[in-house]
């Protein structure tokens, strides 16, 4: 190999050229895996504390995290609180049967004392439910003849029967219950039958009733989603679970709307606006919706009268802001703080005023807390503009941009009490999702993610309006489902 000193002036250069480029690819490397670690460790400092991931999928680090935070002793007593109604027995003045007890002979001398009267000195109620025994009725349809005539006259076979053998309404209720809303696999809502029902149905009557429940709902769907269409305050949410086919896992939504005693459930297999205006909800919407920050709702603010975005999302974004300081450093807390308390504080300010019977938050109160947020905000937005962040702008400066941008959007619950603070009333229903997730993995399709959906639906609404989930699968068996009442 030639030395430097064999080497001509324009291979030297060429040379170091090399050596250049070979230096910058090493430095746009080396780039990439620091912001690919930086953005490593703060997914795996993020729990359900400081982000919207949900609590179920905290790991042991986070869990630990919480157990470590000191409880606050509360000063109520443990139990049951004055004034508390409690659900306990309640003694009936008309039992159904009376057994009356009495010795046979004295526990003294042993005198037989079975004809002597006595008094009722004690009285206990037992609650309790007969055996069950499946009951076998016999339908027995007569033909008979006119006389003027002649001709032969059957009676007609009752709704619902099915020769020659058939389970009654009540059975056929029982069952789509268990696997509608048991949480369990069809399976062993079969088998929960025989055992509990006396009543040994088999796994295809059990998922064939689940499909004609659904089918018997198109009505109900269409009536919910007018009444949600017409609510003042609208509450759109959704979360994330899987389909199970036959190539590979793919990802599913569920989606859910929520107004005062109405809950809708629906699936689809994106997140993006066909499956929103599918679902005819928010494209006819016009009154105030409240939801996350998720940007495929902004299509539809321009036609809402106004739109509260969950400080619950909020409070967890600054607090995951403030956990980026570096150890000993609090510079992203000296404004995520005073934000959290202007809405934790915004949010007390409320409920006292509403406990008054106060309809809107007094001027001064309002507007002193407005200016915590704004000035805590602008100072959130001053230092993190130019602060280096490994992909692009800091977190810090695009969360306080968009509190800034929204403002009016994150405080409009001080305007109208009757928008709430968080969308936990859309996240709730969701916790159901979630558990039939955990028992049973995945849905098979989209189309039987979806029939879950509404028929969880129409059980959810239907008992909100004190309708018995029993009755309701009846009705909605016998073609005759019952129906969400007209908005006043």
């Amino acid at each position: 190999m030639s030395g430097p000193q064999e080497l001509s002036r324009e291979e030297l250069l060429a040379a170091v050229d090399e050596l250049r480029v070979s230096l910058a690819e090493r430095d746009a490397v080396i780039t990439a895996l620091l912001a690919e670690v930086e953005q490593l460790k703060r997914r795996a400092g993020m729990d359900s504390s400081n982000s919207s991931m949900p609590p179920s999928s905290d790991g042991p680090a986070a869990r630990a995290k919480r157990g470590r935070k000191p409880k606050k002793r509360s000063p109520r007593p443990r139990g049951g609180q004055a004034g508390h109604e409690g659900h306990a027995l309640a003694w009936r003045s008309d039992p159904d049967q009376i057994t009356v007890l009495a010795p046979e002979a004295c526990a003294g001398c042993g005198q037989v004392l079975a004809d002597r009267d006595g008094k009722v000195v004690t009285r206990v109620q037992m609650f309790d439910t007969a055996p069950v025994r499946l009951q076998v009725t016999e339908y027995r349809m007569v033909e008979v003849t006119c006389p003027a005539c002649r001709r032969e006259n059957r009676a007609a076979t009752p709704e619902g029967l099915a020769g020659p053998c058939c389970y009654g309404p009540n059975v056929r209720a029982a069952t789509a219950l268990l696997a509608c809303a048991g949480h369990m696999s069809i399976e062993r809502a079969a088998d929960l039958m025989g055992v509990l029902l006396d009543a040994p149905v088999s796994t295809g009557f059990t998922g064939g009733l689940v499909k004609r429940v659904a089918s018997r709902l198109g009505g109900f769907e269409a009536a919910l989603k007018e009444r949600l269409r017409a609510a003042p305050v609208l509450h759109h949410d959704e979360t994330p679970a899987r389909v199970a086919t036959d190539d590979e896992d793919r990802l599913l939504y569920v989606y859910t709307a929520r107004a005062d005693r109405l809950v809708w459930f629906g699936a689809a297999d994106n997140r993006g606006h066909d499956a929103l205006d599918g679902f005819a909800i928010l494209p006819g919407y016009r009154g105030t919706l409240v939801r996350d920050d998720y940007a495929g709702y902004a299509k539809y603010d321009k036609d809402l009268a106004a739109v509260q975005l969950c400080c619950a999302h909020l409070l967890r974004s600054l607090r995951g802001i403030g956990e980026l300081d570096p150890d000993g450093s609090r510079v992203q807390r000296y404004w995520t703080e005073p934000v959290m308390s202007a809405l934790t504080d915004a949010k007390a300010a409320v409920a006292k005023a509403r406990a008054d019977g106060a309809t809107a938050l007094d001027g001064q109160v309002l507007d002193a807390l407005r200016a915590r947020y704004d000035d805590a905000v602008a100072w959130g937005i001053a230092p993190n503009a130019c602060r280096d962040w490994p992909t692009g702008r800091h977190p810090g400066y695009t969360l306080a941009k968009r509190l800034h941008a929204r403002a009016a959007q994150v405080w409009r619950f001080t305007v109208d009490f009757a928008v709430p603070f968080t969308n936990n009333p859309a996240e709730q229903p969701q916790r159901m999702v979630k558990l039939q997730m955990k028992i049973g993995g995945c849905w098979r399709s989209v189309r039987t993610a979806a029939r879950y959906c509404l028929i969880r639906s129409y059980l959810g609404t239907a008992r909100n309006h004190g309708i018995h989930p029993l009755d309701a699968l009846r009705d909605a068996l016998a073609g005759n489902p019952w129906m969400p009442p007209q908005t006043a």
